[in-house]
């Protein structure tokens, strides 16, 4: 420090400042021992600027959460920034330099996977003015593993919808044949019935993130499209309470965003698919699901 309390000058005269971080100490979390067990900790001590995830496989009714989300002045909702799947594979890159394929990473990797993390998380509070990120990203348990392993305080709300409202909202979207990429594994192994593609593809994201949420039920809250379809307020409080916001989310105003908040019951619970279109063992695979999840099953033998 020079005379006067001025920082020495830098290259070419200027003067070297310090930049007041404008976000908070820690704007996603405490930095938590590695190997304390993810959901560990209790409600009551958790960070109020822990990130936010929300799980979401495609067709899932995942603009009409964020758009109830994103009304709220604690989070800065995003979707899409490709986070967890960055930290997945930072981590991989990690293990092969390391030479560990298997077991924990080392703590180098750790650390620097976090920072890595961070400095995405920072930028993006800094340009929203808010100090509590909320990511809306794809159906991906294994890549929500590693961040909650990076973050063990983050809150993931897992959003499930019904296999035939998945079905009808796909085909909606694209009448005239589906295109989507997200389907392309299940198109060729179904070439010539559309619908047990889209519950092949259904069976196929829903069992893994009912199974991480299992797994982590101390991090992970259960919501329903139809429920939020049908009563917001509710699902609205249970978010509240289980994200420790400290005020209510209140309705986003719309506009510029593509999916409008629903006023019919279209968005309710759909009618079945045919039944001749649904291979039995697929059929009963999707329909197991559907009971672990609270909705009604797949009728069989139903041909109109």
């Amino acid at each position: 420090m020079g005379a006067g309390g001025r920082r020495p000058a830098g290259r070419g005269g200027a003067r070297v400042t310090t930049v007041a971080r404008t976000v908070g100490t820690n704007p996603i979390g405490v930095h938590l021992p590695r190997d304390r067990p993810a959901g560990s900790t209790a409600a009551a001590d958790r960070p109020s600027n822990a990130p936010v995830i929300v799980l979401a496989p495609a067709y899932s009714g995942a603009s009409m959460l964020r758009l109830l989300l994103e009304g709220h002045p604690e989070l800065a909702c995003t979707s899409g920034t490709g986070l967890l799947q960055l930290c997945e594979q930072a981590m991989a890159t990690w293990r092969i330099a390391d030479g560990r394929p298997a077991g924990p990473p080392s703590s180098l990797a750790f650390t620097a996977t976090r920072a890595l993390a961070s400095s995405v998380v920072i930028s993006i509070l800094a340009r929203e003015g808010k100090p509590r990120l909320c990511e809306v990203a794809a159906a991906n348990p294994q890549a929500a593993e590693t961040f909650l392993r990076l973050y063990p305080e983050t809150r993931f709300l897992c959003l499930y919808r019904a296999c035939p409202g998945v079905i009808r909202a796909a085909l909606d979207a694209s009448p005239w044949g589906i295109t989507d990429p997200v389907f392309a594994p299940f198109t060729i192994k179904h070439p010539a019935n559309t619908v047990a593609s889209l519950t092949a593809y259904w069976v196929t994201v829903t069992g893994p993130l009912l199974a991480f949420e299992r797994e982590h039920p101390r991090s992970c809250l259960r919501v329903r499209f139809e429920d939020l379809a049908r009563d917001q307020r509710q699902v609205e409080e249970r978010a509240i309470s289980f994200l420790g916001l400290t005020s209510t989310v209140g309705r986003a105003v719309l506009g510029g965003h593509r999916e409008a908040w629903p006023t019919t019951p279209e968005t309710g619970l759909m009618a079945d698919p045919p039944g001749h279109l649904v291979p039995p063992a697929l059929r009963a695979q999707a329909n197991d699901l559907l009971r672990q999840l609270d909705y009604p099953v797949m009728a069989e033998g139903q041909t109109s």
